[in-house]
């Protein structure tokens, strides 16, 4: 691998030469250096670290753990969402890629010379639209209102504490999906939320007391652009007086919108694969293939 990567411009590296290219040029969730970070300090994971220079200046970097995996490969237990990967890299910089991957983002369509994203319809991430219509703007904050006009709350997660946030999310997750799908455990929840405050927002929706809808987002920051991540939210079915799931979506792109505003940053946003059964998902967002690496 050590020559294939040096036969296309590829330099050893290390966590610091990441760390900073990653602020600088910016990235997914699950490349952000804090999360990579976390897992380091666990040490199951083994982590290598690659960059590319132009004029002396690093311009792309990456990862891999455990080996030849691109990015990090924990969605199964640890709620960082591996849908899409993002690695920091200059606008304007070309490369070849030289491992395995098919989970390429739309955004470095222009950057990876080795990357094809025809034929990828079966694999599509949803990132939130950039606008929507005056009417849709309307009728979604009407609603809102009304429902905390009667009897409802929204808290933000930032406002409440890692195990009391775990515990809501496993209650609603179990209520939304029952065993059908495997839900993160406590434990890791709680963990990766106490170490990483700072990139922990969305919100829980309460109803005449009770939670009955959150969304986990995770925001990973850098110089120019904000980045939010969101897994399989929990929500309590029998409530049927209003829709808590969309409310609490519209709610966390609002703010979303309002932190990007504020900051003068670019924002994206994901609310993961897009599948016919998640027809849903297409009322907040649009659908991007992954790219595929194309190596040797």
């Amino acid at each position: 691998m050590g020559f294939r990567h040096s036969l296309f411009g590829w330099e050893r590296s290390n966590f610091t030469h990441y760390q900073a290219a990653y602020y600088k040029y910016g990235g997914s969730v699950n490349t952000h250096p804090d999360i990579i970070n976390f897992f380091m300090q666990k040490k199951e994971k083994d982590f290598a670290f690659w960059h590319y220079q132009r004029d002396g200046e690093v311009t792309a970097a990456y990862f891999t753990s455990d080996e030849n995996t691109f990015g990090l490969n924990v969605w199964r237990d640890y709620p960082v969402s591996y849908d899409e990967i993002i690695i920091p890299m200059a606008a304007d910089q070309k490369i070849v890629l030289p491992v395995k991957t098919n989970r390429l983002s739309s955004s470095l369509r222009g950057n990876i010379i080795n990357a094809t994203y025809a034929f990828r319809e079966k694999r599509k991430v949803c990132l939130i639209k950039t606008s929507f219509s005056g009417k849709t703007v309307k009728k979604r904050n009407g609603e809102l209102k009304k429902m905390l006009a009667t009897g409802g709350e929204c808290i933000p997660l930032r406002e409440m504490s890692p195990a009391d946030i775990a515990d809501i999310y496993v209650h609603l997750f179990r209520l939304r999906f029952a065993d059908s799908v495997r839900c993160y455990n406590r434990k890791n929840i709680t963990e990766l939320l106490t170490a990483l405050p700072h990139m922990v927002t969305g919100n829980v929706l309460f109803f005449e007391g009770a939670p009955v809808a959150i969304d986990l987002v995770l925001c990973a920051r850098s110089e120019k652009s904000l980045y939010f991540d969101v897994p399989n939210g929990g929500i309590d079915p029998s409530i049927t007086a209003f829709s808590p799931g969309s409310l609490l979506m519209w709610k966390n792109i609002v703010d979303a919108r309002e932190v990007c505003r504020n900051e003068n940053k670019a924002m994206q946003f994901s609310i993961g694969l897009y599948d016919k059964k998640w027809d849903y998902k297409l009322l907040w967002a649009e659908t991007r293939p992954t790219g595929k690496s194309l190596v040797l």
